[in-house]
């Protein structure tokens, strides 16, 4: 059974006591020898105890309690936790603009929760944002709020990681990286919707998408014009989104070999759009890669005399690698006026698989070059036989 000695030792001052605890351990551990050998032995001071164990194998003074932090360090980490935390609150309307409290749309950002909605006044913004929230729509109001030349990250005007975001009524200009592939928007979220805005004189419109399973892509009312670089950025760049829907919107002058549209998606809705390179030294105007489905329908689809690639339309050029080859292979490619003003070329260039489904009729070929689909579509070999007006005219596709 143990043995314990215990008491005050008031003879001793505090200073005393903390120099035995210090210097007199050893002395402590001979007179204990004499104790038998598996006794354990408590020695109390006023503030601390000093535990002697029975094999006088170790020695472990016990603290009269835990160890704080300074004062100064506790209240410097009180604030940083206030700072970092968010309180929840119903979702509300921000506004940005030189005469609100928010100058600029990072700084919405900062603030912004979930369901919110940021309104930005019309005017110039040299600012880059990234978007975390959830379920926020963004817009300009009083004209488009325009977003130009600063990057974020090395990617993009705004970059885009929260779910379910909307935009409208903004304009992007000026996006540029070291890596030639700045965008206006870089998606990397789930969902995004993105309607009358307006994308010009960068190196890519819209880039992303696919990263997120159930990922849906809606562009619309929108206009791109002059965007493209070094044959990687394009207009409007894609990724495996599940489906991706480009309506009503207006693509042209595509420049450095850019594509006007490229998308790698599931499953792709392109109706009642321009497309169109015009005097943009541009490759595909309308790319594919990976097949997928593809409702192409009642578009207007233009190359240009200065074209770096004289195909069109491509269809599942990149199948020949597994990885970029999606499930189904079909192209429904139906009601589309595609003109050709360059000097020769191929009006659509095809992949096909071995599930490859391909529906091209209804629709009006105009210009020199290759067709592969006659049949049940209307071809002539210069414009005015088509009853079209001479370059740079161009029809007008589905009206709203």
């Amino acid at each position: 059974m143990p043995m314990r000695m215990s008491g005050h030792l008031t003879p001793i001052t505090r200073s005393c006591v903390k120099k035995c605890l210090e210097y007199t351990c050893f002395a402590l551990v001979g007179l204990l020898l004499t104790f038998p050998v598996n006794a354990d032995v408590e020695v109390w001071t006023d503030k601390q105890k000093v535990i002697l164990k029975g094999d006088l194998k170790g020695l472990r003074i016990l603290p009269e309690g835990r160890a704080k932090p300074p004062r100064k360090n506790r209240k410097q980490s009180k604030r940083k936790s206030r700072r970092n935390q968010k309180i929840a609150r119903p979702p509300t309307t921000l506004r940005v603009g030189p005469k609100e409290r928010l100058k600029w749309p990072s700084m919405a950002a900062k603030e912004a929760q979930d369901g919110d909605t940021i309104e930005i006044a019309a005017g110039e913004y040299v600012d880059c944002t990234l978007w975390t929230a959830n379920n926020l729509t963004i817009r300009g109001v009083g004209g488009r709020a325009h977003i130009r030349d600063e990057t974020c990250g090395g990617k993009a005007l705004w970059i885009i990681n929260g779910e379910n975001t909307t935009i409208e009524n903004i304009e992007f200009s000026g996006m540029k990286v070291r890596d030639k592939n700045g965008a206006g928007i870089r998606h990397q979220g789930k969902g995004l919707t993105v309607r009358n805005s307006y994308f010009h004189d960068g190196e890519e419109g819209i880039l992303g998408g696919g990263r997120h399973p159930g990922d849906v892509i809606l562009v619309e009312d929108s206009e791109f014009r002059r965007i493209g670089r070094a044959g990687k950025a394009h207009s409007v760049y894609i990724g495996p989104a599940d489906k991706f829907t480009l309506r009503r919107s207006h693509v042209s002058h595509c420049v450095d070999q850019g594509n006007c549209v490229k998308s790698r998606a599931k499953h792709n809705v392109i109706s009642c759009n321009v497309i169109a390179s015009m005097e943009g030294d541009s490759s595909w105007e309308l790319d594919l890669p990976n097949g997928g489905r593809a409702e192409v329908l009642n578009n207007v689809i233009q190359q240009g005399p200065k074209s770096a690639n004289r195909g069109i339309v491509a269809f599942a050029m990149e199948t020949w690698k597994a990885p970029n080859r999606n499930p189904e292979q079909t192209l429904i490619f139906k009601g589309n006026t595609v003109i050709n003003d360059h000097s020769a070329g191929r009006f659509i260039v095809t992949r096909n698989r071995e599930n490859t489904i391909l529906k091209v009729n209804g629709n009006k070929f105009i210009g020199p070059g290759s067709l592969d689909f006659k049949e049940n579509n209307e071809y002539s070999h210069r414009r005015h036989v088509a009853g079209l007006k001479k370059y740079p005219a161009l029809p007008e596709a589905c009206k709203k």
